[in-house]
């Protein structure tokens, strides 16, 4: 390992000093394990002048193989030293009710997976729950939910992870909407018609992107606000009346309600899931499954959604 990480120091500071420096070593040291591998593979892999240090094309092969291998090699490190710090446990994880079930199951799955000796106990909650546990104590260590910003300006902070997962915009319509037969509507088509939407009970920082005051194209977006906190009361109000709601296209793998459609809302970018969580005991297990959950969700297509 220690001859890997001489070639692959030199090989990317191309100066032996700099990598010497950076490796807390003498410069010989740093020479002699190069030549090390050198001896090793059979052919140079530094052209070395006074001036310059260059790799040979079997060193550029060379560092190309190792460096993926070499990452990888860290990152088992990494998490092997994370889960004995962490140690084992129980992790209380909320979903937001409104997600897509495969998407929970799945990352639990994939959590239990990279940390036998944790188990997670998992909820269904509604997302506005979200702002009530401000400046309280959470029922759950971490909660997944439609998270469309990476920073919250509230206090005590709140800690969002990357994004797990994008699903595309939608709009929710009483059947007898005018709208409602289209096969898609238009953020543009909302605010020009004059079709009153929901705003449910959401602060500006977090509200403003899920349901915007103004569209891209400059026209303002006729917003009710209305006390509803849960998405059963939208339901209810879409299913009543001649108002729209913007939600996701995953919204009726929840919830069917007749009188009720759903249709793709185009103009507004996909809303993306993320963990967050606040300061406790459980604080690191936390930010384990924000991490891991955001890697494993890459690797199977997200969070391009």
């Amino acid at each position: 390992m220690r001859e890997i990480e001489a070639f692959l120091s030199v090989a990317e500071e191309l100066h032996f000093g700099r990598a010497a420096e950076r490796l807390r070593l003498s410069t010989s040291r740093v020479s002699n394990l190069v030549r090390a591998v050198e001896r090793r593979v059979g052919a140079q892999l530094f052209e070395r002048s006074s001036r310059v240090v260059k790799l040979t094309p079997q060193g550029a092969q060379l560092y190309a193989g190792l460096r993926a291998a070499y990452i990888q090699i860290e990152r088992v490190l990494d998490d092997v030293r994370r889960a004995g710090s962490l140690g084992g446990g129980v992790l209380r994880v909320g979903f937001s009710t409104t997600l897509p079930e495969e998407l929970r199951t799945g990352l639990i799955g994939a959590f239990e997976d990279r940390y036998p000796d944790c188990r997670v106990v998992a909820s269904g909650l509604p997302t506005t729950d979200l702002f009530r546990w401000l400046g309280k104590e959470w029922p759950v260590d971490v909660f997944v939910t439609w998270m469309p910003t990476a920073t919250a300006p509230v206090e005590p902070a709140l800690r969002i992870g990357p994004v797990i997962h994008r699903v595309p915009r939608a709009v929710m319509l009483g059947s007898r909407h005018p709208l409602a037969g289209q096969g898609a509507v238009d953020i543009e088509e909302l605010a020009e018609g004059g079709h009153p939407v929901i705003y449910p009970e959401l602060p500006p920082w977090f509200g403003e992107l899920w349901a915007p005051a103004t569209t891209p194209g400059g026209r303002t977006l006729h917003l009710r606000r209305l006390p509803a906190g849960y998405v059963e009361d939208v339901l209810r109000l879409v299913a009543e009346g001649e108002l729209a709601h913007l939600t996701f296209a995953s919204l009726l793998d929840a919830y069917d309600r007749p009188g009720v459609v759903v249709a793709p809302l185009t103009g507004l970018p996909p809303m993306a899931v993320r963990a967050v969580w606040a300061a406790g005991p459980q604080e690191g297990l936390a930010a384990a499954f924000a991490d891991h959950t955001a890697v494993y969700a890459a690797r199977l297509g997200d969070p391009a959604g």
